[in-house]
């Protein structure tokens, strides 16, 4: 037995209706059943993990009709992250970037590749970027990866309709709304804006933005979220009847965009129980970290699968953007795994108050006796020891069980009784 897919009672399916328009081209080369029909046909987003989302999550996701998010992360090179996003379309099932499209494009007179009309394809993912390292980098990465320089056709000269911009873009942590004024200016028609809250107030702000999509993100979350943010399953009804009630007001003016559900979600029970709450579907990390295409290291995947209890197996915390000089706005925070690091945390919490230390006075909190310098920071790094490193872990870990791959994950999540 499936899951129902849909928040409505005639089964559509908000989020997926606004996806509908990613298909598989009208090819030769594609399978007669395919020609012309949606790509993206499961609710399920794989979250924006930094270090674990990389290109093979994103087509093992995208393969399986979801919809798959690159992770920029925290980027200081943007022709590496571009490079990166090059090597996805060759590994996309049925991919309409063939070798005789190729040929064409190199053989078209420029003046013809320059024409066109706006953006007709898109690709069957997003790409995630986080809000304030943005204000930090500037836009350019942004504006490169809007007019489809994540495409081989970008630069053989391709004609704008069959250079593919990313399906999405989602943006979490800071002050979004620059960035959507911008992405409606200089993106594609039909590229979609996903942003992440945290709080009710936000909810209702991005509704009245008009954002494509919200991510209602609760504290099971791992990885990044508000230190002040309530559970999961009490902040998705009360935001649907937020949002319900400002669309009545509005008489129509501001309608509810597709809610996905974010934090600590596991299971096919989780999932099903989201979908009734009123979410059209779920955002998954960590659940998608011990699968066989995360690029996370495999002794860390081995880890997450023998965590039991992940609500005291994990703890929300501040001290590894201290470690990392990472300047995360005020009210953030992160979920991680408990480890040596977390332990001095707590301990020094009640001798000395953490947030007095700064800098390098940090790095005492490294080792049991106090003497660790940053030499063992960057030791652990080099060596991925996650006794010292942050594994980013939600609530949900501690039903992981088995490794498998990420289509399985997805099949289990749409199954009432599938366990991972």
């Amino acid at each position: 037995m499936k899951a129902a897919v849909s928040a409505g009672s005639n089964g559509y399916n908000a989020f997926l209706g606004l996806f509908k328009h990613i298909t598989y081209k009208n090819s030769l080369s594609i399978p007669p059943v395919l020609r012309n029909t949606p790509r993206i046909t499961k609710p399920i987003v794989s979250a924006p993990m930094n270090g674990w989302a990389g290109p093979k999550l994103v087509s093992a996701v995208a393969n399986h009709g979801g919809l798959p998010i690159y992770a920029i992360g925290y980027f200081t090179n943007p022709d590496a992250i571009v490079k990166d996003l090059l090597t996805i379309p060759s590994t996309i099932a049925h991919d309409d970037h063939s070798k005789e499209e190729e040929s064409a494009v190199a053989a078209a007179p420029v003046q013809q590749q320059q024409q066109g009309r706006p953006h007709q394809r898109y690709m069957p993912y997003a790409v995630g970027f986080v809000t304030f390292w943005l204000d930090r980098q500037g836009p350019e990465l942004l504006l490169r990866i809007l007019r489809g320089e994540g495409d081989p056709k970008f630069s053989k000269g391709a004609a704008l309709e069959e250079v593919r911009p990313p399906a999405a873009i989602w943006l979490s942590f800071g002050n979004y709304r620059p960035y959507l004024d911008l992405i409606r200016h200089h993106g594609a028609p039909e590229t979609r804006v996903i942003v992440q809250v945290q709080t009710l107030e936000e909810a209702i702000e991005a509704q009245k933005n008009k954002v494509d999509v919200i991510v209602l993100q609760g504290t099971e979350s791992g990885g990044h979220g508000a230190q002040r943010v309530v559970p999961l399953f009490t902040f998705l009804p009360e935001a649907v009847q937020a949002l319900k009630d400002n669309a009545e007001a509005s008489g129509g003016q501001l309608p509810i965009p597709p809610l996905l559900a974010a934090g600590g979600i596991s299971t096919g029970k989780q999932f099903l129980t989201t979908t009734i709450l009123g979410a059209s579907g779920v955002v998954i990390g960590t659940g998608f970290m011990p699968t066989v295409e995360s690029a996370g290291p495999q002794h860390a995947k081995e880890r997450l699968l023998k965590i039991q209890d992940g609500g005291v197996s994990t703890v929300r915390t501040r001290i590894f953007d201290e470690l990392r000089e990472f300047d995360y706005p005020i009210g953030f925070d992160g979920r991680v795994v408990r480890n040596l690091v977390t332990e001095r945390e707590e301990e020094d919490q009640r001798k000395l108050g953490l947030y007095e230390q700064t800098g390098e006075d940090s790095f005492k909190l490294l080792k049991e006796d106090r003497s660790g310098t940053k030499a063992d920071w960057v030791r652990a790094t080099q060596e991925q020891d996650f006794d010292l490193l942050p594994l980013w872990s939600g609530t949900g870990v501690g039903m992981l069980t088995k490794q498998g791959t990420a289509a399985e994950f997805m099949d289990q999540l749409l199954d009432p009784n599938g366990r991972p």
